[in-house]
Formats: structure tokens, C-alpha cells, sequence
């Protein structure tokens, strides 16, 4: 049995994701642990009918063999459910949007990312299974996304939550009923309390932020404070909230955030309760109200951050001008360095601003020969350095300036205007044009490098390159982030694998970092270079900046220390030659030595010098790679001498090993055929395996195996090994005897061996018998397909065109696969069956049975073994 549940006190983003995920997994039944908020048990009274829900206690929890948890991965969230996640034998799937925790369950396989709401992912697995969703379906997950990213206004929203909704809209979700459920009107009692919230409002300033605190004692409890809260908030136009609700014995805190700088779910998690960054809540019991708000107090200062400062977002160095300049040359300043308006001086003090308008009306006035002091502004309020940015938004609306000077001891150091602002506020992208995702921006600043790593790489990371960085500065070493990672941020897109170079001994290095994550280190002494594993898993690369030398082509290389700039110079294309400094003193640097950022932007993959595919054949393959991934062109020149060493029959120079893991990385390619079918008209492949054909029936293949893949994959504990498929695909034409040798020539992983003969012997097999058009028993379609491994499944789907058997196909993994007895070996031994082979013949039949519907329930079991195999016993007891 699978079961479905989410955590207590469900909202409409863990209900939604539960219905959801049912569409994925039909068989399942959905479980709700705990209360409903009112909205969500409004919203289920009314489409009882619709939605079968079950409670905890009608479930039998002998026979669940996989759990699917939605929108939390903390135990103790789960209610009664909660020891059925920690029990052995169990499979737990999570599909989550918060991050992880040191409270989270054992999961088997998490589907969990980084967006807005958990409807939203499962939301994007429906669309891309073409699984048909009701309008009341759209409209339910459509309540899940608008609610927990704020109608898409939360900072955790992000582009698949808008697309998501869209195709809800699209899929037709109401409008009506939306706006019904997610905007209620306020009840008698939620008028009342908000009255009594307003005049007990008071706003503090918390670190540079402002915070609304309000209070109220309440003889009963208001069912849904939430909401009063959030209403609020919008008139009264604050960003953070807190309201504090005592009744009975229990001060109940509800906060709302709409800031970066305080995290409401941390700081109410440190009371005991928790939620998201922007919507929080907790139970103080045995609290009053003084009590309450004073820890609460202590606690914002605590985590509350410190909002940007002048000196952070300023423009810096400012150009001024004297009060004697002409108009005509204060225009001239202007256009030059593209200027909206300058700070004028007398004698190194500040005295006004001149600004586009002011230069415009005294030319229109005939007044370009004037000086500046009769126009200028000298009603002007200059900030410190050290002015937090809520203050200098208020001062350019309030005092409708478009920007103000920053002063420290008397002297303009800097200037902030409101583009300044915008930029912190929406991103370093936000009043640029739109740019196609492929192209990259010339010339980037430390800020813009290190806000695009905030953006697109998982916050343990940029903890981690920081925590680096800081110990190189302790250290002495200077250190780069390389390769494709930085690539990567510079096209905007995620890439985890964390390559860092370093000038010195990346050994030595990695072993301090090491020592400080406790992880673990491995060394590769002839390279200079070293791997650390955390704790959790993730790996770190570490290299020594060096300089290799090729004793012929196709050879390792020998390598020599070196600087960061010749390290560069060494690698394969001009788009991987670029890097990022992690020391603190200039964090986010760019080091582009070779054009790669023009070439990203032209969408040209380019050698770094003539000898490059000589000295390492296996270029011409990653060459293509890059084209094809990133929608690039091989530069002219570049394609002219990869053509060259193909004609030169230096990829037969490569060892069979390394062949076989370039093609490893092909295949692992979102579109691996697009690869294959350039380098086979290159004539790159010729040395893999003359029967090799790269045509369209296995282009038709591929596309199937893409197919199979995402509609099957949401049932395996794992995720499903797609490149090893292409590689059965690719590889369909040979023989068992070619097939074994061509595996022992590559020397492919035992592992993969396996898998690859199952696919290709075993697999035509089962499918043959599949197709019989007479009905096949269930036990049957279990005994053929229990034994494949996920990759088998895929790949028998992929391969029949028979309806027929991909039915068969998903009905073992949906509804057979999971069956689990009630009876087993200990059961046995109560009945008075010996211990001997006899227990799996036994539980052999006894499952068959069971998936063939000839039993049903524990009583069934025992009365099916006494009946059949009762004789067993009988002789035992004589």
C-alpha cells in the first residue's frame, strides 16, 4: 500500500501537493495528520465528495510499503505518521520546497527543489507526463502555489511557480474560486480583533528595519489570526509583522515578512515554532503577553540582519562640479560618463545637486552659458556612509530626489541614486534589457559574480565557497573558483561541481579545509590535485595552478607549478578559461584572460591555441558536447583544426578508457543524440564500433527511452540511469559474443555490464511474451518483471510499440509491485510450519495468489497456507 500525508495544521500548498501527488501515484491513499487551517477545511466540506481523504487509524500500516510525504521532511511534522517514516523496509518519497534540516526523516528518493511552493513541482511533473488535470484540480493547485508565494510576491518565488500557474490557468483553474478561498471576507470576530491590533500597533526599528509589534488578549480563540494579520500588514504597508494573541494559559505568535532581512520562521523556530521565511507562527504555553513579546524582542534583534548600508550600494567615486561650471560643460560631464546628475562643491563642501531636469530647462531657457549655482538644488539631506537603505528609500520618496550625496567627514565620497536602489531591491538584471538566457553579460563586477552565485547555487555552497575563501585568507593562499561552474554562472544556469584552483599546494590546502569540515580527502600526488568529500556527500575539487606539457599527442600530461593566468591558458576552450577569486579581499573577481565572455556572448566555442586537440584528442569530443549543449558553433578556425586531427586518426591515440568516458559524458546528456549525430558526421565515432549507426530509427529510440523515462520514473526508489539506456540503444545491433567483447575492450564497470545484458538478452524476451494477446495472470507480469532493474523497465517500455505491454508495464509498478504479505517466516513458525525451504515455496505461492486476487487480508493468508500447505504441518507434529 502507498500512502500520501503531509505535516499537521494543513494549508492549502501541503493539500494541494498531496492531491497532487495522487495523480502520479493513483493507487495511493491520501492521509491527513492533525487539523486543517480553516480555509483548507472549508474548502474540504465543500468538496467532500470530490476528494477522499482517510484518517489515520482506518490505515493499516502493516501493509504500507512506501510513504510519500509532500511539503515537509521533518518527523516530528508528521503527526501519527511519523514512526511509519523511521521503519525499516519502508520506501520514503519526499516532494518539499523548504530546506533541509537536521530533523529530517531517512528518505529514499527526494524530489524536493528550491521553488516558491511544493504544488509547484509536483504541478511541473503532471504537465511534463501529460496527465490530465480537471479544472477543480487546476483550481486546488492553483490555491497551493498563490498561497505559500504570496500570489507569486514572496522572495522564494521563482519562474517555475509563474509557469506553473500558467498552465493551471491554462488547464482551467477559477478565478472565482480562487480568489474565494485565498481572500476570504473577515468574520465578526476578525473584524473585531483586527480593531483592536490596529490601535495596539507600534512600529520599532530593528537593525535598520522597520517592524510592526502588536498585541491583544482575546476570551476566545479567532480562528484564523493569520489572516487578520496579513491584512494588516498590506494596509498599513510593512514589511515585517508580528501579532501577539494570548488566550487562556497560551500566547499564540503569528509573524508575516516581506524582507530579506528578517527571516520570521528562524526567529520563531528559536521560540518553539517555526514556518517559512516570510510566514511563521508559534504556541507559547503558560506565557502572557510581556513575556512573550520581550523574547520575541530579544530574539529579532538577535537575527534580524543589518540592511544594506550607503557605502555598500553607493556609486563610488563620484565625479562633482564647481557652483561656477556652465550648464553647457555640466551637460558635457553628464553624456560623458553617463551621469544623471552631479553633486556641486565649494571648497571640497557639499552646497547642492544638478540634475538632467534642472540642465534641460536652462538650455530650453537659453541658458546653456549659465553657471550651475543658479539652478542647482541646495535643499539637500546628504547620508553617512552608514545610512541603512529603508532610510534612504524614504528620503528620495519623501523628499522626491532621484539622488542623494553620501558625506563622511565633511567629504562627498559617493552618490545613490534610485537606480542604485532598484539594483538591491530587484537584482543586478532588473532595469536591464531582456537577454536570451545563452547570451552573458561583458565585463562583470565583483557584486554581479557574487550576487549571480547567491542566486543560483544552493546557500550550503555559498557557505562553503565563503568558509574557503576565509581560510585561504588564513592561510596565505590565493584561490579561484574554474571551469564550467563559472561558465555556468555566467549563462545562468546551475552547475554543482565546485572545481578550485589554487596558487600553492592545493594538497596542502585541501587538507586544512578538510580537517575544518571534517571531511574526508583523497590525493593525487603526480597532479598536483585533491578531492574532499563532506559529510553529506558533496565533493570539492582541489588543484594546484599548473602548466602541462604533452610528450606526444594523446598523452597525460606531465604538469609544472604555476600562476592562476598560465593555469588558464592550458585548458581546452576559452568559455572554461575563466575564473572567480574566493579570497574575501576582492570575493566575486573575474579573471578573463581570453575572451570568454565574448565568446559566450557570440555563442562560440574556440580553442585556445592550434596544438589544443593535438595534445589531447579527446577535445574534439568535448567540443562538441559544449556546441550542441549550449546551442554554441565551433569558431571557424576552431572546427578547421578539429576536423584536422580527425583526418589525422589521432582519436584512435586515446586509450579504450578514456574513449569509453567521453562517451559515458555524451550519453549523460540531457540530448546525447543531437552529440552523437555531429560527431558521426565528423567521422568521430568510426572508433567506438564499425556497426554502430547513428540513424533515425535510433534517434526514434532515444526519444522513446526520453518517454519511458519520465512516465516511469517517479516509481523507483532511485532515479533512473538514463545514459547506460542509450547505451543498450546504441549499441542494439551487436551480438551477445560482439557485445561481451566490445564491454571487455572498454573495460565497463561490472555494474554496467550487467545492466547493459539485461537490456539487450533478457529484456526482448519478457516483451516478447508480454505481447501475448491473451489475458496474462498478475502473478504472471510480476514473476517477468520483478527481477528487472529500473533501467530494464524503462527500456522495455521504450523498445515495444505495443500499448499492450506498456499497460502491463506501469500496472506491475503502480499496483503489483507494492503488494506486501501479512504472513511471513515468523507467522509460519506460530502456524507449526518447520524451518526449511518450505517457508519460500510457501510465501512464493501465497504471494501469487494474492496478486492473481484469490486472497485478501490477513484471515485469507492463513486460511489460503492452512488449506494448501496445512500437510506440512501435520507431519512436523508427528
Amino acid at each position: 500500500m502507498e500512502v500520501i500525508t503531509s505535516h499537521v495544521n494543513t494549508d492549502f500548498d501541503s493539500f494541494a501537493a498531496a492531491v497532487a501527488a495522487q495523480k502520479i501515484y493513483p493507487d495511493a491513499k491520501i492521509v491527513l495528520v492533525g487539523a486543517q487551517n480553516k480555509n483548507v477545511r472549508e474548502f474540504l466540506a465543500l468538496h467532500d465528495d470530490v476528494i477522499e481523504t482517510f484518517d489515520v487509524k482506518h490505515i493499516d500500516r502493516r501493509l504500507v510499503s512506501r510513504l510519500i510525504v509532500v511539503d515537509t521532511k521533518i518527523g516530528r511534522r508528521l503527526g501519527d505518521l511519523q514512526a511509519l517514516a523511521y521503519k525499516p523496509g519502508i520506501e520514503v518519497f519526499t516532494f518539499d520546497h523548504h530546506p533541509p534540516t537536521t530533523e529530517d526523516i531517512p528518505i529514499t528518493r527526494d524530489f524536493s527543489e528550491s521553488v516558491g511552493a511544493t504544488t509547484t513541482i509536483l504541478t511541473k511533473i503532471i504537465r511534463d507526463k501529460g496527465i490530465h488535470i480537471t479544472p477543480f484540480e487546476a483550481t486546488l493547485f492553483a490555491l497551493g502555489i498563490h498561497e505559500d508565494t504570496g500570489s507569486l510576491t514572496f522572495k522564494t518565488t521563482v519562474y517555475d511557480d509563474a509557469e506553473a500557474l500558467a498552465y493551471l490557468m491554462a488547464s482551467g483553474a477559477s478565478i472565482e474560486m480562487i480568489h474565494r478561498f485565498l481572500s476570504p471576507a473577515l468574520s465578526p470576530e476578525q473584524h473585531e480583533l483586527f480593531d483592536r491590533l490596529v490601535h495596539a500597533a507600534k512600529v520599532i526599528d530593528v537593525n535598520g528595519t522597520p517592524v510592526m509589534v502588536t498585541r491583544a488578549q482575546v476570551g476566545e480563540y479567532v480562528e484564523g489570526g493569520s489572516v487578520v494579520v496579513s491584512k494588516l500588514a498590506d494596509i498599513e504597508n510593512i514589511d515585517v509583522i508580528f501579532a501577539l494573541l494570548e488566550h487562556d494559559d497560551r500566547t499564540y505568535v503569528i509573524g508575516r515578512s516581506r524582507t530579506d532581512t528578517v527571516d520570521v520562521g528562524k526567529i520563531l523556530e528559536e521560540l518553539g515554532g517555526g514556518g517559512h521565511a516570510q510566514a511563521a507562527s508559534a504556541s507559547l504555553k503558560e506565557m502572557d503577553l510581556d513575556s512573550a513579546e520581550g523574547g520575541l524582542v530579544k530574539e529579532l534583534f538577535k537575527h534580524a540582519k543589518q540592511p544594506p548600508v550607503a557605502r555598500q550600494i553607493m556609486s563610488a567615486p563620484v565625479r562633482t562640479v564647481t557652483s561656477d561650471i556652465t550648464i553647457r560643460d555640466a551637460n558635457k560631464l553628464m553624456i560623458k560618463y553617463g551621469y544623471s546628475g552631479l553633486p556641486v562643491v565649494e571648497d571640497g563642501k557639499l552646497v547642492g545637486l544638478i540634475g538632467r531636469r534642472e540642465i534641460d530647462k536652462a538650455a530650453h531657457h537659453g541658458l546653456s552659458h549659465a553657471p550651475v549655482k543658479g539652478f542647482m538644488t541646495r535643499r539637500i539631506e546628504p547620508i553617512t556612509p552608514d545610512t541603512p537603505l529603508p532610510e534612504i528609500q524614504r528620503l528620495l520618496s519623501d523628499e522626491n530626489l532621484g539622488r542623494i550625496p553620501v558625506v563622511d567627514d565633511g567629504r562627498v565620497i559617493g552618490i545613490v541614486s534610485r537606480t542604485d536602489v532598484l539594483k538591491v531591491l530587484g537584482g543586478v538584471d532588473y532595469l536591464n534589457k531582456s537577454k536570451n538566457f545563452k547570451t552573458a553579460k561583458p565585463q562583470y563586477s565583483r557584486g554581479e559574480i557574487a550576487q549571480r552565485i547567491k542566486t543560483l547555487l544552493p546557500k550550503e555552497v555559498q557557505i562553503l565557497l565563503r568558509e574557503i575563501g576565509d581560510s585561504a585568507d588564513e592561510s596565505g593562499f590565493s584561490i579561484y573558483l574554474v571551469g564550467g561552474i563559472v561558465r555556468d554562472l555566467l549563462l545562468n544556469y546551475r552547475n554543482l561541481d565546485v572545481d578550485i584552483v589554487v596558487e600553492g599546494d592545493a594538497i596542502e590546502f585541501a587538507g586544512i579545509i578538510a580537517a575544518k569540515l571534517n571531511a574526508r580527502v583523497r590525493t593525487h600526488h603526480k597532479f598536483r590535485t585533491a578531492v574532499i568529500i563532506l559529510p553529506d556527500g558533496f565533493r570539492v575539487d582541489f588543484a594546484s595552478a599548473r602548466m602541462e606539457f604533452y610528450e606526444k599527442p594523446a598523452a597525460l600530461p606531465q604538469v609544472e607549478p604555476t600562476s592562476i593566468r598560465q593555469d588558464l591558458a592550458r585548458r581546452d576552450f576559452s568559455i572554461n578559461a575563466m575564473a572567480v577569486s574566493l579570497n574575501s579581499k576582492d570575493y566575486g573577481k573575474l579573471l578573463d584572460f581570453f575572451n570568454g565572455q565574448r565568446d559566450l556572448k557570440n555563442g562560440r566555442v574556440r580553442i585556445l591555441h592550434n596544438l589544443s586537440f593535438i595534445e589531447d584528442p579527446t577535445r574534439v569530443f568535448r567540443g562538441i558536447r559544449f556546441e550542441q549543449r549550449l546551442g554554441f558553433k565551433l569558431e571557424s578556425e576552431t572546427e578547421e583544426l578539429l576536423k584536422k586531427a580527425i583526418d589525422m586518426e589521432l582519436i584512435g591515440h586515446l586509450s579504450d578508457i578514456r574513449i569509453r568516458d567521453e562517451l559515458m559524458l555524451i550519453l549523460a546528456e540531457d540530448k546525447p543524440f543531437k552529440i552523437l549525430k555531429r560527431l558521426d558526421e565528423l567521422g568521430a565515432l568510426k572508433i567506438l564500433e564499425p556497426n554502430i549507426e547513428i540513424d533515425g530509427g535510433l534517434k526514434a529510440l532515444f526519444t522513446r527511452i526520453d518517454e519511458a523515462a519520465r512516465e516511469l520514473d517517479h516509481h523507483f526508489a532511485t532515479g533512473v540511469q538514463k545514459r547506460i539506456i542509450y547505451l543498450a540503444a546504441l549499441l542494439r545491433n551487436l551480438k551477445q559474443g560482439d557485445l561481451d567483447s566490445w564491454c571487455e575492450r572498454m573495460r565497463l564497470r561490472k555494474a554496467d555490464k550487467v545492466r547493459l545484458i539485461e537490456m539487450m538478452v533478457t529484456v526482448p524476451g519478457i516483451v516478447g511474451k508480454l505481447e501475448d494477446p491473451l489475458r496474462i495472470r498478475n502473478s504472471e507480469i510480476y514473476k517477468l518483471l520483478n527481477p528487472l532493474s529500473a533501467e530494464a523497465l524503462v527500456f522495455a517500455h521504450a523498445q515495444t510499440s505495443k500499448q499492450k505491454v506498456q499497460k502491463r508495464i506501469h500496472y506491475y509498478l503502480s499496483s503489483l509491485r507494492g503488494v506486501k504479505l501479512s504472513v511471513n517466516g515468523r507467522s509460519l513458525r506460530k502456524m507449526g510450519f518447520p524451518p526449511s525451504h518450505v517457508y519460500n515455496i510457501v510465501l512464493k505461492d501465497l504471494l501469487a495468489a494474492k496478486l492473481d486476487g484469490k486472497v485478501d487480508g490477513p484471515e485469507d493468508e492463513m486460511e489460503f497456507v492452512l488449506d494448501r500447505f496445512g500437510h506440512y504441518s501435520e507431519e512436523w507434529k508427528e
